[in-house]
């Protein structure tokens, strides 16, 4: 298909340069832009605080606060029988130590609670720990620890930390949650903000707002296919809302489970969608009952199997080229729209390889942005060539032109078509049923995976009962109607 393109003259040297249309630069080069720039806001909006970590030397561990220490990694922390001893040695410059320094805090976050002793001065709690569940009082998620500035010597320091997580409801990598951006355990400058940073949700939260714009302006011209796009966008709006609620409320640690749940499981009906979306959008057969039973398995191992951000993660590397698969094996898409439905998929296949922790919090609405576009742009299908009202039927080393109104059925026998006219005439045809549906008009459409029928032949839909259809055509004759295939006929038969 030949795509024209505007020219800009340049002023004194006669050289034409082609210049991208709009629909180029609308659909997609400004999504790319859009996601780039939301990649690049959290660094931006940050605090301060936040970026100016001051470094951690080591980390290990103990069962009691007098040792055996042994050196541990933050993103592998676990507690024997849910209580331990942490000890953390922090390095301060000069410029940060002394009377006249601004004041420090120790950022806690995570799915603990904690003492906390700063060079054997007890500075805060996070919570209350405790050796057992009744003695253990839950601390929020989030937490900041002020330190007074007498207690901050030049050099190494040492946070000390008695930890119990007896209110985690599942397994995690790690009971210290966070990032390499924004560790669950690092000094920086004091804040009285004990939520994480808005500027760290940054990206779910534009996120968001793209979404909110996407669902309201929606368009396809299939039906199923806008239903599927919306299902996946409200998963994706579910999920960023819950991520944001993280840098609104400081929720004891105990509800953690029940947020991340929440996340996951709407991030899981998005990643099983997807496949059924491209599948639907290039024009395959998807049924819904077999979306529901995946998607319902998937939550179940999101919530069970756990732990939930890695299955979600495990599924999306399976959904993303599935669905890309399906983009390439679709009948009905251009060249052109496979290249950019593709293009699409693999800025979230991308996204999948980077940091895992990020990919959650950040990553993941910044590389769904050209999806959007894609969902908000009307499906583009390749342009066939006019189909003539006559067909040549070759059989037997004979052609013979027949008038397509005159044909009632054709039906699949193998790798030949059995055409069936309105006189009562059967004739074989040496093409199969897939190359014939190529070439009628659209007035003949797939009433069964083995039968075509020209629709302005149709004069009843009927139902047989269990689950059993049939339509009824001119000169008394029938042609069988697959459960698969009602809805199609019907809508196409209401268009009429």
């Amino acid at each position: 298909m030949k795509r024209h393109y505007s020219h800009v003259k340049c002023t004194g040297t006669g050289l034409q340069i082609p210049a991208f249309d709009r629909y180029l630069a609308a659909w997609v080069i400004a999504p790319y832009l859009v996601a780039a720039l939301l990649l690049a806001v959290p660094q931006l909006l940050q605090p301060a605080s936040t970026q100016n970590a001051l470094e951690l030397i080591s980390v290990s561990i103990a069962d009691k606060r007098s040792g055996p220490w042994l050196p541990t990694e933050l993103d592998a922390l676990q507690l024997n029988n849910n209580h331990g001893w942490l000890r953390a040695v922090f390095t301060v410059p000069v410029a940060s130590a002394g009377p006249d320094a601004p004041p420090l805090g120790l950022y806690l976050s995570g799915t603990f609670s904690a003492r906390v002793f700063w060079n054997d001065h007890e500075v805060g709690f996070k919570g209350l720990p405790g050796e057992d569940p009744e003695s253990e009082s839950a601390g929020p998620i989030d937490a900041i620890i002020h330190l007074p500035v007498d207690s901050v010597a030049p050099g190494n320091n040492i946070a000390l930390l008695e930890l119990s997580s007896h209110y985690r409801q599942h397994s995690l990598n790690s009971i210290i949650h966070g990032s390499e951006i924004l560790p669950g355990l690092r000094l920086a400058s004091y804040s009285s903000e004990i939520r994480r940073p808005i500027g760290y949700y940054s990206t779910p939260l534009l996120g968001f707002i793209l979404l909110v714009i996407t669902t309201l302006v929606i368009v396809s011209t299939n039906i199923y296919e806008r239903r599927l796009g919306l299902v996946m966008v409200i998963s994706l709006l579910v999920a960023a809302t819950a991520e944001l609620f993280r840098a609104i409320y400081a929720y004891p640690y105990g509800l953690h489970m029940l947020r991340l749940g929440l996340v996951a499981s709407a991030l899981m009906v998005f990643a099983c969608t997807l496949p059924f979306y491209f599948g639907r959008r290039g024009g395959l057969r998807m049924p819904v009952s077999g979306l529901l039973a995946v998607t319902a398995a998937g939550i179940v191992a999101t919530l069970w199997i756990g732990p939930p951000q890695d299955v979600v993660h495990a599924v999306l590397w399976a959904s993303v080229p599935a669905s890309i698969a399906l983009v390439w094996k679709s009948p009905q898409a251009s060249q052109g729209n496979r290249i950019i439905l593709t293009s699409a998929l693999a800025c979230l296949l991308l996204s999948l390889s980077l940091d895992k922790d990020l990919f959650f919090d950040q990553y993941l609405y910044a590389a769904v942005v050209p999806l959007l576009a894609v969902i908000c742009r009307p499906t583009a299908v390749k342009k066939s060539l006019p189909r003539t009202v006559q067909l040549l039927v070759r059989s037997a080393g004979r052609t013979r032109i027949i008038d397509c109104k005159e044909i009632l059925t054709i039906q699949g026998a193998g790798n030949y078509s059995q055409i069936r006219l309105v006189s009562g005439e059967t004739i074989l045809d040496d093409r199969s049923l897939k190359e014939m549906l190529t070439l009628f008009p659209a007035n003949f459409i797939r009433a069964h995976r083995s039968h075509l029928v020209n629709l302005d032949a149709v004069h009843e839909l009927r139902s047989l009962g269990a689950g059993k259809y049939e339509l009824l055509l001119t000169h008394q004759q029938r042609c069988p109607l697959s459960r698969t295939h009602v809805k199609t006929v019907r809508e196409s038969l209401a268009q009429r």
